[in-house]
């Protein structure tokens, strides 16, 4: 009778140890994340100048559409790997990585394929806008060495949302920042003697592929048991890879797509690079900004899935009630700092050609609050399970918000409209369904966990699963 408690103990220590070092870690990648981009975008300006900046902020936007032309096996396989683990089942360990890479990798490098025909059979006129006909031959070029990096950064992603499932969330922290760094000092030292678009893509972007494929070297060396050799395909695994796959990619990817790449990539034919330079600072912001939440919020999605296996809905209450508190008052924080200090702060950073007034970065602000609120209520139900749900959430709210912002361009708005009309959306849906449907989820659970006879804690939650393998038999 006290095996069980003793189990639960243990397994909520090694979670929360692994949070603790995934976190600590993580600071370490956000710095140099920050280091490199506070360094790269007043750099890249001061020597391009906005217009040409725009270019490369278009080139890497549009060639990011890769994340959803492939489906996004990575989350699926961090869930199978938390499951595997939590029940002791090698060969389904073995049998799920080995089966999302290899189809992972083959997804994306047709993805790749079919983008690379429309660079090389459409004019860049017609793949961008005539705002862009200066720069067509040196966005050929980029284009195809941001495919090539993309390429690379996906099939190792791969590999780090398998670390994820492993908790081992602070090993792709360690050589995040390498890349990190090594992207500061590549551009540092190169950008007064190759000062291109393409230098910059290969000393920002590719530095990062690099320690990617670094960190993929480590892990498959570390565990060499789980090589993905062709003998252990599994085809039964197939259909709900890419199922859970597909699912999980509008979750993670359908906001980043439109919020992200679909508007900037609007914002360049109707208002030109210039345009799509400015909208790509605050996208930086944005991204910097919200990976800092993420330190946080990346190992603990794996951690409450292996919760929810075990029952233990005592853990995932009291980590929900931490991780919703501190999300909205960094997103206030952020915006209170951007209104009051932006109009000094930006020019400093990036030079005098930026514009953005204190209402336009408050409506930024608000949307950045949102998206918080959102993002940290996502993987709260991604961790109970509920994904089709959030599938469907995401994919009404993308829609609207791309609606609004397509409607606002068209119509002459500037930036300042176009952030209040996301935050409005985001308002409107995700800030209140989520907060609903994760209360509704949780209550189930903890009833279904007070009763003895349930094997189940939710109706999204796996079976409560065996006692695990000892930590002394897994590698």
């Amino acid at each position: 009778m006290e095996t069980e408690p003793r189990e639960s103990d243990a397994s909520s220590h090694s979670r929360n140890r692994a949070i603790r070092l995934a976190v600590l870690t993580s600071i370490l990648s956000k710095f140099g994340t920050l280091l490199l981009r506070l360094i790269s975008i007043p750099i890249a300006i001061r020597v391009l100048g906005m217009e040409e900046f725009g270019v490369y902020a278009t080139v890497t936007m549009v060639v990011g559409m890769i994340d959803m032309m492939h489906v996004g096996i990575g989350p699926a396989l961090t869930q199978g790997i938390a499951r595997a683990l939590a029940q002791g089942d090698r060969a389904r360990e073995q049998g799920v990585f080995a089966t999302a890479v290899l189809l992972s990798t083959g997804l994306t490098l047709a993805a790749a394929l079919v983008l690379t025909v429309l660079v090389i059979a459409l004019p860049v006129t017609t793949l961008f806008g005539e705002n862009f006909a200066p720069f067509a031959d040196s966005m050929r070029r980029a284009c195809g060495i941001a495919i090539v990096i993309v390429v690379v950064e996906l099939i190792c992603i791969v590999m780090e949302r398998a670390r994820d499932g492993y908790l081992e969330t602070r090993y792709n922290n360690a050589w995040g920042a390498a890349g990190n760094f090594l992207g500061a000092i590549s551009l540092f030292i190169g950008v007064k003697f190759f000062p291109t678009i393409e230098f910059l893509l290969l000393a920002i972007n590719g530095s990062v592929a690099a320690a990617k494929l670094a960190n993929t070297t480590h892990f498959l060396l570390a565990r060499r048991y789980l090589w993905p050799r062709f003998d252990r395909f599994r085809r039964a695994l197939v259909k709900p890879l890419l199922f859970d796959g597909a699912r999980f990619s509008v979750t993670y990817l359908m906001s980043a797509l439109i919020e992200y790449n679909a508007i900037a990539y609007l914002i360049g034919r109707l208002s030109g690079p210039q345009s799509v330079g400015m909208y790509n600072i605050m996208v930086t912001v944005h991204f910097s900004a919200t990976g800092i939440v993420q330190m946080i919020t990346i190992p603990l999605w794996p951690a409450i899935v292996d919760a929810c296996s075990r029952g233990d809905i005592g853990w995932i209450r009291q980590s929900a009630r931490r991780i919703r508190l501190m999300g909205p008052a960094f997103g206030f924080a952020a915006t209170l700092g951007m209104v009051t200090l932006g109009q000094w702060a930006f020019p400093l950073w990036v030079g005098d050609e930026f514009t953005l007034g204190p209402a336009a970065l408050g409506a930024f602000g608000a949307y950045f609050t949102l998206h918080l609120w959102r993002h940290v209520n996502q993987v709260l139900l991604l961790g109970l399970g509920d994904v089709d749900f959030a599938v469907r959430v995401v994919v009404a709210e993308s829609l609207l918000v791309l609606t609004v912002a397509w409607v606002g361009l068209a119509n002459g708005v500037g930036l300042f409209g176009i952030y209040l009309g996301i935050a409005t959306c985001l308002a409107a849906v995700t800030a209140w369904i989520y907060p609903m449907r994760f209360a509704r989820q949780i209550a189930a659970a903890d009833a279904a966990a007070s009763t003895p006879s349930s094997p189940t804690t939710t109706e999204h939650c796996p079976p409560r699963s065996q006692p695990a393998a000892p930590a002394a038999a897994r590698p």
